[in-house]
Parts: structure tokens; C-alpha cells; sequence
């Protein structure tokens, strides 16, 4: 996961747009830690395993910008001046902040995944809606701070592929639900299900909101 996140950094246009939504996105992260707690065999491992995959993929992708693609720097030599000390600030502080987000969000969606499976029905369907709403937020996040028929507007393929990158985040949480509610018969609690979905994805939206409040606030080009 933090190698491909960190591929996706270098692939230009729409397509990087989309290559991003896919594999260095609030959703595709979320939706590892979700698979991994759902196919663990107790509470406390997929706790766990939630957190653990989370933190080794923040580790390994800012290992990769700390180490290989220094885009931290403002230059290649081997001494770091002053001029880099911005660079490896930002660098911190967002490690920090994507750290302790997956100590915090990994246990959590470990923990709904595993309950998904484990769960009766109701408490199922209330588990998957907010894994559903986790999931989805921060493209709806997206939409809402900017609407696409905006961006749709610019003759430029790159707000275009925006567009699409912000509607996977929506849609393929969507199609988890859909897929696992089918697979697991969770229709009948349908007000549980789509109560839960809601609710979770206005507080997911918040969430974002105040990450890119610490981003615009510090000038952090880290994600």
C-alpha cells in the first residue's frame, strides 16, 4: 500500500487522479483495514491487524519520500541546509499526523469489519453503514468543497480526472456495501443500515475538513 501511494504521486494527468483515488485515498486505506479485521478470527486481532497494515504502509510511504524521491529538498546534494528544513518539517508533521490517525482509525474499522461478519443482523448493518460512511467521506468532502459540474467546467483534462477520482471514492464504497450487505443478507435492517451510513459520513466529512485545515494552515505538501 505505501509503495503504490507513492507510485501514484508520479503518474501525471487524469490518470494520476485516478490512480490516486485507487491506492492513496482515505477510502482504498480504509477499505484494507476494513478486509483485514473482517476476515480476522477475534476482536483483538482485527483491532490489531487494522492498526499494524495502517501504520507499516504510513512508514513505508514516507519512508519513500524521506529517502528516495527527497521531495522534501530543494535540491540533491547529500548535507541538508536550511533551506531543506521547511521540507523535512512538513514531512514530520504529517507523518506524525497519518500515524496517529491509523493508531486511531485502524483499530476502528478492524473492529467493524470484524463485526460485519460476527455480529447478528442489526448490529451488522449498523457496523457496515459506518464502515460504508468512513469510506465514502472524503469524497464526498470533495464534492462538497468543490462541486464537480465546477471543475467539469475548465478545459483541462486533469480537473476531469479529479471528477472521476472523487466519484470511485463514492461509488466503490457504495459497491462494498452492496456486496457485502448481499452477501451477508443485511437488507432487512435497511433503516439501521442507511441511518448508520449517514451519520458516518457527515462525521467522515469532518474529519477531512480538519485535515485539510492542518494542511492549508501549515503550508503541508505531504499527504
Amino acid at each position: 500500500m505505501g509503495l503504490l501511494a507513492f507510485v501514484a504521486d508520479y503518474v501525471d494527468g487524469a490518470a494520476g487522479q485516478i490512480m490516486v483515488a485507487l491506492t492513496s485515498s482515505g477510502f482504498a486505506w480504509s477499505l484494507a483495514a476494513f478486509l483485514a479485521g473482517r476476515y480476522a478470527p477475534t476482536a483483538r486481532r482485527a483491532a490489531a491487524v487494522g492498526a499494524s497494515l495502517l501504520v507499516l504502509a504510513t512508514a513505508v510511504y514516507y519512508l519513500l519520500i524521506l529517502v528516495v524521491s527527497r521531495r522534501w529538498s530543494g535540491g540533491y546534494s547529500s548535507d541538508i541546509g536550511w533551506a531543506d528544513l521547511p521540507g523535512l518539517r512538513s514531512v514530520g508533521v504529517m507523518t506524525s499526523l497519518w500515524m496517529v490517525g491509523s493508531l486511531v482509525a485502524g483499530p476502528i474499522l478492524g473492529l467493524l469489519g470484524h463485526a460485519v461478519r460476527a455480529s447478528a443482523a442489526r448490529p451488522a448493518a449498523a457496523g457496515l453503514g459506518v464502515a460504508c460512511g468512513l469510506l465514502s467521506a472524503e469524497g464526498w468532502h470533495a464534492f462538497v468543497r468543490t462541486p464537480p459540474w465546477r471543475l467539469l467546467t475548465v478545459d483541462d483534462p486533469f480537473f476531469g480526472g479529479a471528477v472521476v477520482a472523487d466519484m470511485v471514492r463514492v461509488v466503490l464504497p457504495l459497491l462494498v456495501l452492496a456486496w457485502v450487505a448481499t452477501e451477508l443478507r443485511l437488507w432487512r435492517p435497511w433503516p439501521t443500515l442507511l441511518t448508520a451510513t449517514a451519520a458516518a459520513t457527515a462525521a467522515g466529512a469532518a474529519l477531512w475538513e480538519a485535515v485539510d485545515l492542518v494542511r492549508r494552515s501549515g503550508g503541508f505538501g505531504f499527504v
